[in-house]
């Protein structure tokens, strides 16, 4: 078959695909055509939205199924390949094994089923390998990882067979095909280069305007009852704001500064304003009062707060602390407050005394706060959410940093009303930048009457103490 032949299929395919997935039409017409006999499978995709086609295979497929069954089933291959892409396996593939996480990939965008496109009869499916459906790659990934039984073939529409790398899992190969970094993140060799000025990929901002519009189609089209319930829930994930809860809890505490401070600073005639001789004969008041920012943090320190948590408080806090470059007041708390402890460097923080290790009940240490002398502009509660919460709110602004392990929100919060969404700032702790990438010079020795710092850190992924640099030693740490 002529290569012009192949590519008026695989366009006339994709056109179809169109007109069956129509929330899909974004994506298919912003992706690359590329034709290629070194691409090992009939099709894949890299990190670019390039999608590339084997024309061998495609034409063997021609023959074998027939026209119209080809295109149904080309059809399918072009939402596979592209649903790699608007589901960003190769951002999410991060260190693990590319072969096996293709695999997985798959599991994940295979099960869904689209009226009027044709799956390939060798496309993997999570009942292959005995597993559950509506799941996501991470899932797949651990449970083949850990040893999966294969009744199937693989790839989303072409057998595996043609790779020359092979993967076990309890003793069994599998063949290992791979889609390209579209899939993994890793450039091979059969891709076209970044800079290709014949087929031009897509920057990384182009795909995600892409990959919204895409969203916002199935949203407009979910009453029709077609959409699976893994997109749907995809779409309203990505048109869902992301907000930097770092971000969003420095605004909500210099904002609840602005106003303690405001209440506290008034205009006076008792000092000249320092511009006064550019506005004579006319004498303006100057500012007078206390302008330096009052904040509380209460730390929970109760038995049900673990290592990790405690290592992310004072991190929170000495972020407060850096942010703000004023003191501040921490005041750990389990069952009872405990003596509160002014902090002015982030140096000191680390030596801190938090003593604790019984129940929780946050609105003790919350009052507590509010019953410092002088009153502060702002109290911020870091907890797990495991606490009774105030019945009421109070004149005093409170935020409440919530760790959040799983970074899904399922975690306790105040009632709502009286308390409301702003007042709550999640902080997510598995797999965020902080948890991992976190270094603090503490000790992972840790007293429940009061921590020891030494001249360790916390590696927070595995939960291991490191060694600090000798640096840190010599800068005062013990």
């Amino acid at each position: 078959m002529e290569r012009s032949e192949v590519e008026k299929i695989l366009r006339l395919a994709r056109a179809y695909a169109a007109e069956q997935l129509p929330w899909f039409a974004p994506a298919l017409y912003a992706a690359r055509l590329v034709i290629t006999e070194a691409c090992p499978l009939i099709a894949g995709i890299d990190d670019k939205m390039r999608v590339y086609f084997n024309p061998t295979k495609v034409a063997e497929r021609l023959e074998r199924e027939g026209e119209r069954n080809a295109i149904c089933q080309l059809a399918w291959i072009w939402v596979h390949e592209i649903s790699h892409r608007l589901r960003e396996h190769s951002e999410r593939c991060e260190q693990r094994i590319p072969s096996l996480w293709n695999i997985a990939a798959d599991l994940e965008i295979n099960d869904a089923k689209w009226e009027g496109l044709i799956r390939p009869s060798d496309a993997l499916l999570p009942q292959n390998f005995k597993l559950p459906e509506g799941k996501l790659a991470e899932f797949y990934y651990e449970r083949l990882r850990d040893g999966g039984e294969r009744q199937g073939s693989s790839n989303g529409g072409e057998r595996r067979r043609s790779s020359k790398r092979r993967s076990k899992v309890h003793g069994q190969e599998w063949g290992e095909g791979d889609e390209g970094s579209g899939v993994h993140g890793q450039e091979r060799e059969w891709e076209l280069p970044a800079d290709d000025l014949q087929v031009p990929p897509l920057t990384d901002w182009e795909q995600e305007v892409v990959r919204r519009a895409v969203a916002e189609e199935i949203v407009r089209h979910k009453d029709r009852g077609v959409i699976p319930a893994g997109w749907l829930r995809w779409a309203e994930e990505v048109l869902t704001p992301k907000v930097d809860w770092r971000e969003l809890l420095k605004r909500k505490v210099r904002g609840a500064i602005t106003v303690g401070t405001g209440q506290r600073v008034d205009y006076s005639l008792s000092r000249p304003h320092r511009r006064a001789e550019v506005y004579e004969p006319v004498l303006p008041p100057s500012l007078q009062g206390d302008f330096l920012p009052r904040v509380v943090c209460v730390v929970d320190t109760s038995g049900s707060i673990g290592q990790r948590e405690l290592v992310q408080a004072l991190a929170e806090v000495r972020g407060v602390l850096e942010s703000l470059r004023v003191p501040i007041v921490v005041l750990p708390c389990d069952a009872v407050p405990y003596e509160p402890i002014k902090v002015f460097t982030a140096s000191q923080l680390l030596r801190l005394p938090l003593k604790g290790g019984g129940g929780t009940d946050m609105v003790e240490g919350i009052e507590a706060a509010l019953r410092l002398e002088p009153t502060p502009d702002v109290v911020i509660v870091l907890t797990d959410g495991y606490t009774p919460f105030p019945p009421q709110r109070y004149k005093v602004p409170v935020i409440f940093g919530i760790f959040d392990p799983q970074g899904n929100g399922s975690v306790p919060k105040p009632p709502m009303p009286p308390w409301r969404e702003s007042d709550v700032v999640l902080i997510p702790m598995k797999g965020s930048p902080l948890h991992r990438f976190l270094w603090l010079p503490v000790a992972v020795d840790i007293h429940w009457d009061a921590f020891h710092f030494g001249a360790h850190s916390l590696d927070n992924d595995a939960g291991r103490p490191i060694a600090c640099p000798p640096s840190w030693r010599l800068a005062g740490w013990r």
